[in-house]
Protein backbone atom coordinates (compact mmCIF):
# COMPACT_ATOMS: atom_id res chain seq x y z
CA UNK A 1 0.00 0.00 0.00
CA UNK A 2 1.42 3.50 -0.84
CA UNK A 3 0.11 6.88 -0.45
CA UNK A 4 -1.47 6.67 -4.30
CA UNK A 5 -2.94 3.22 -3.61
CA UNK A 6 -4.34 4.86 -0.67
CA UNK A 7 -6.13 7.95 -2.69
CA UNK A 8 -7.33 5.83 -5.25
CA UNK A 9 -9.21 3.77 -2.89
CA UNK A 10 -10.44 7.16 -1.12
CA UNK A 11 -11.85 8.22 -4.58
CA UNK A 12 -13.36 5.52 -5.60
CA UNK A 13 -15.79 5.40 -2.61
CA UNK A 14 -16.33 9.16 -2.08
CA UNK A 15 -20.00 9.40 -3.67
CA UNK A 16 -20.83 6.34 -2.46
CA UNK A 17 -24.41 6.62 -0.19
CA UNK A 18 -22.99 4.77 2.64
CA UNK A 19 -19.16 5.44 2.30
CA UNK A 20 -17.96 3.55 5.34
CA UNK A 21 -19.79 0.36 3.60
CA UNK A 22 -17.92 1.03 0.43
CA UNK A 23 -14.31 1.39 1.72
CA UNK A 24 -14.88 -1.91 3.62
CA UNK A 25 -15.47 -3.45 0.60
CA UNK A 26 -12.65 -2.29 -1.50
CA UNK A 27 -10.40 -2.91 1.84
CA UNK A 28 -12.09 -6.40 1.66
CA UNK A 29 -9.74 -7.81 -0.80
CA UNK A 30 -5.94 -6.50 -0.20
CA UNK A 31 -4.11 -8.89 1.81
CA UNK A 32 -4.29 -7.81 6.18
CA UNK A 33 -0.58 -5.85 5.67
CA UNK A 34 -1.97 -3.57 3.14
CA UNK A 35 -5.28 -2.96 5.41
CA UNK A 36 -2.86 -2.46 8.02
CA UNK A 37 -1.25 0.19 6.04
CA UNK A 38 -4.24 2.01 4.30
CA UNK A 39 -4.85 2.51 8.39
CA UNK A 40 -1.63 3.96 9.17
CA UNK A 41 -1.91 6.36 6.15
CA UNK A 42 -5.48 7.18 7.17
CA UNK A 43 -4.21 8.07 10.65
CA UNK A 44 -1.46 9.88 8.89
CA UNK A 45 -3.62 11.98 6.96
CA UNK A 46 -5.99 12.69 9.78
CA UNK A 47 -2.88 13.97 12.42
CA UNK A 48 -2.20 16.54 9.31
CA UNK A 49 -5.79 17.65 9.57
CA UNK A 50 -5.72 17.67 13.37
CA UNK A 51 -4.55 21.70 13.50
CA UNK A 52 -6.54 24.54 14.89
CA UNK A 53 -6.87 26.59 11.37
CA UNK A 54 -8.81 23.59 10.27
CA UNK A 55 -10.92 23.45 13.18
CA UNK A 56 -11.35 27.17 12.78
CA UNK A 57 -13.08 27.16 9.54
CA UNK A 58 -15.10 23.90 10.48
CA UNK A 59 -16.65 25.59 13.17
CA UNK A 60 -17.78 28.31 10.41
CA UNK A 61 -19.08 26.30 8.35
CA UNK A 62 -21.01 23.83 10.76
CA UNK A 63 -20.05 24.40 14.04
CA UNK A 64 -18.12 22.18 15.21
CA UNK A 65 -17.42 22.35 19.06
CA UNK A 66 -16.29 18.79 19.88
CA UNK A 67 -13.27 16.85 19.27
CA UNK A 68 -15.51 14.26 17.70
CA UNK A 69 -17.56 16.73 15.76
CA UNK A 70 -14.00 17.88 14.10
CA UNK A 71 -12.65 14.11 13.90
CA UNK A 72 -16.05 13.23 11.45
CA UNK A 73 -15.32 16.79 10.10
CA UNK A 74 -11.49 15.57 9.01
CA UNK A 75 -13.11 11.94 7.92
CA UNK A 76 -15.57 14.02 5.40
CA UNK A 77 -12.36 16.05 3.89
CA UNK A 78 -10.17 12.97 3.60
CA UNK A 79 -13.35 11.67 1.50
CA UNK A 80 -12.96 15.11 -0.72
CA UNK A 81 -9.71 13.40 -1.89
CA UNK A 82 -6.11 14.71 -1.88
CA UNK A 83 -6.10 17.63 -4.31
CA UNK A 84 -9.24 18.99 -2.76
CA UNK A 85 -7.59 18.61 0.88
CA UNK A 86 -4.56 20.44 -0.27
CA UNK A 87 -6.79 23.51 -1.74
CA UNK A 88 -9.18 23.72 1.27
CA UNK A 89 -6.29 23.94 3.49
CA UNK A 90 -4.49 26.14 2.01
CA UNK A 91 -7.70 28.25 1.23
CA UNK A 92 -10.65 27.68 3.27
CA UNK A 93 -12.58 30.25 1.46
CA UNK A 94 -12.55 27.83 -1.51
CA UNK A 95 -15.39 25.52 0.42
CA UNK A 96 -17.55 28.57 0.27
CA UNK A 97 -18.30 27.90 -3.82
CA UNK A 98 -17.63 23.57 -3.46
CA UNK A 99 -20.51 22.19 -4.87
CA UNK A 100 -20.05 18.89 -3.29
CA UNK A 101 -20.99 20.74 0.10
CA UNK A 102 -23.71 18.15 2.18
CA UNK A 103 -26.71 19.79 4.01
CA UNK A 104 -29.05 17.86 5.95
CA UNK A 105 -32.74 19.92 7.43
CA UNK A 106 -30.88 22.91 5.56
CA UNK A 107 -27.96 22.86 7.43
CA UNK A 108 -24.31 22.27 6.16
CA UNK A 109 -23.38 18.53 7.46
CA UNK A 110 -19.79 17.86 6.27
CA UNK A 111 -19.31 14.60 8.25
CA UNK A 112 -18.69 11.67 8.03
CA UNK A 113 -19.06 9.26 11.17
CA UNK A 114 -16.71 6.55 11.79
CA UNK A 115 -14.60 6.53 8.69
CA UNK A 116 -11.66 6.23 10.38
CA UNK A 117 -12.35 2.73 12.29
CA UNK A 118 -13.35 0.85 9.26
CA UNK A 119 -10.31 -0.96 8.27
CA UNK A 120 -8.78 -1.26 11.68
CA UNK A 121 -12.39 -3.41 12.58
CA UNK A 122 -12.17 -4.92 9.02
CA UNK A 123 -8.76 -6.12 9.70
CA UNK A 124 -10.08 -7.25 13.10
CA UNK A 125 -12.56 -9.31 11.43
CA UNK A 126 -10.24 -10.82 9.06
CA UNK A 127 -7.16 -11.63 11.40
CA UNK A 128 -8.85 -11.60 15.18
CA UNK A 129 -6.02 -9.39 16.01
CA UNK A 130 -6.48 -5.39 16.90
CA UNK A 131 -4.08 -3.05 15.05
CA UNK A 132 -2.68 -0.18 16.91
CA UNK A 133 -4.84 2.32 18.00
CA UNK A 134 -4.31 5.62 16.44
CA UNK A 135 -5.90 7.87 18.73
CA UNK A 136 -6.03 11.89 17.20
CA UNK A 137 -8.32 12.79 19.02
CA UNK A 138 -6.78 12.61 22.06
CA UNK A 139 -3.90 14.51 20.89
CA UNK A 140 -3.87 18.78 21.02
CA UNK A 141 -4.40 20.03 17.54
CA UNK A 142 -1.58 21.70 16.39
CA UNK A 143 -1.23 25.23 16.05
CA UNK A 144 -3.35 28.04 18.08
CA UNK A 145 -6.65 27.87 19.56
CA UNK A 146 -8.51 29.59 17.40
CA UNK A 147 -10.84 32.33 18.90
CA UNK A 148 -14.85 31.68 18.40
CA UNK A 149 -15.60 34.77 18.42
CA UNK A 150 -17.58 36.16 15.46
CA UNK A 151 -16.27 39.37 14.45
CA UNK A 152 -12.71 37.73 14.27
CA UNK A 153 -13.84 34.72 12.15
CA UNK A 154 -15.94 36.84 9.57
CA UNK A 155 -12.64 38.58 9.60
CA UNK A 156 -11.00 35.36 8.81
CA UNK A 157 -12.89 33.99 6.86
CA UNK A 158 -15.46 36.07 5.30
CA UNK A 159 -16.65 34.26 2.26
CA UNK A 160 -17.05 31.12 4.55
CA UNK A 161 -18.93 33.16 7.09
CA UNK A 162 -21.51 34.84 4.85
CA UNK A 163 -22.55 31.83 3.36
CA UNK A 164 -22.47 29.29 6.43
CA UNK A 165 -23.10 31.18 9.36
CA UNK A 166 -26.46 32.24 9.52
CA UNK A 167 -27.77 29.03 8.52
CA UNK A 168 -26.20 27.18 12.01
Amino acid sequence: MNNDTFWQIIESVHHENDVNQALRTALSPLQTKDIAQFDELYTQNLRKLWHWDNWAFAYVICGCNSEYDFLDFCNWLILQGKNNIELFVKDPEALAEYPHMPYQDNLPAPYCDELDLVAGLLYEDLTGEELPYHNVVNFQPQGKKFKNKPKLLKAQFPKLFEKFWQKK
